[in-house]
């Protein structure tokens, strides 16, 4: 990138990039902002998160070659965590629409913001935008072996939909953050929201209590799975117990008339951890993967799901030699 002198016009879209130890990654984000055809109507805030690492640096290198363009926030007093990281640098966005960025992902789609801020002014109706996030798997093979997520997969909403409404939000996780465009309007952060692991699934959840969720269909950003991630390490079963601390939490606080949707998408989630737990060979794991899975909805465990529930439980109760089940598709 070349400094940059000229004054940065009003900008039409806050980037917010949260970053903590990507030094390795941090330039190509910060570079794929700037490949951006919108780019000089845009503002790059950098919330850049105590890295021990040269992240920090790298950041304030990009400031000084643009600083109407960019504005980097560190946390000398150490880690604000990401939620209260995301809070402030939305706290200073002067945009109409907001797009969100790690430092260890990347925009492939040089037209990505031009695209959904056609879209969201064209459709006042939508709250937000989203698209397809292509998933680069980099994490070396003994990391790969302990992750759930395919290698090079992708992130997207189902084929044929050009909008969203809340329901249709509840099932899937249908959007990567790198993906999405959102009002500034309709951005919510709610006190329940900094006590959840992630933050994307309930910002948009919120979002959609505003306005439904339009489809790019094109693959515009990437989702960098590395060795430095903090989700893939985890075991099934903590990533199980986060997921239902979340929807537990959204049961609480969205209209009770979804509930029982809630359920359901959550059960399919630990089911995902239950099969994962059984491919890792981990009994203990299963058994109570298998019993969240059956308390989080009883009704499509034990009557749509039945035979499954009760193969599972002979296998954890009186395993027998290359007994297998295969998971519910």
């Amino acid at each position: 990138m070349n400094p940059i002198s000229e004054p940065a016009a009003p900008p039409k879209v806050s980037v917010l990039m949260l970053t903590h130890n990507h030094a390795q990654f941090i330039n190509d984000a910060i570079s794929s902002v700037y490949r951006q055809t919108i780019f000089s109507h845009t503002e790059l805030l950098i919330g850049e998160d105590a890295s021990s690492d040269a992240t920090a640096r790298l950041c304030d290198q990009a400031q000084h070659r643009d600083p109407n363009r960019i504005k980097v926030m560190s946390s000398p007093g150490g880690p604000l965590g990401f939620h209260r990281n995301f809070a402030r640098l939305l706290a200073l966005a002067r945009a109409p629409y907001v797009a969100f960025l790690e430092g260890d992902d990347w925009w492939i789609d040089p037209t990505k913001l031009e695209q959904q801020l056609s879209l969201l002014e064209a459709k006042p109706h939508l709250a937000f935008c989203g698209s397809h996030t292509r998933v680069v798997d980099q994490r070396s093979r003994r990391m790969a072996e302990v992750g759930s997520q395919p290698a090079d997969g992708r992130i997207g909403p189902p084929p044929g939909m050009d909008e969203l409404d809340f329901q249709d939000l509840i099932g899937s996780y249908t959007f990567h953050f790198s993906s999405v465009l959102m009002r500034r309007e309709a951005v919510q952060l709610p006190h329940w929201i900094y006590q959840q692991y992630c933050l994307d699934r309930p910002l948009y959840l919120l979002a959609a209590t505003k306005g439904a969720a339009g489809v790019i269909g094109a693959e515009t950003s990437a989702y960098r799975l590395h060795d430095g991630g903090v989700w893939a390490p985890l075991s099934p079963l903590e990533k199980a117990k986060r997921s239902r601390d979340l929807f537990r939490t959204f049961c609480r606080y969205f209209p009770k008339v979804y509930r029982s949707k809630f359920d359901l998408a959550l059960h399919g989630i630990l089911m995902g951890y239950l099969a994962e737990s059984l491919r890792l060979q981990t009994k203990s794991q299963t058994a109570r993967l298998l019993a969240m899975s059956i308390w989080a909805c009883p009704y499509q465990a034990l009557f749509r799901q039945h035979r499954f529930t009760i193969g599972m439980t002979r296998l954890l109760v009186m395993p027998r030699r290359n007994s297998s089940v295969a998971a519910p598709s």
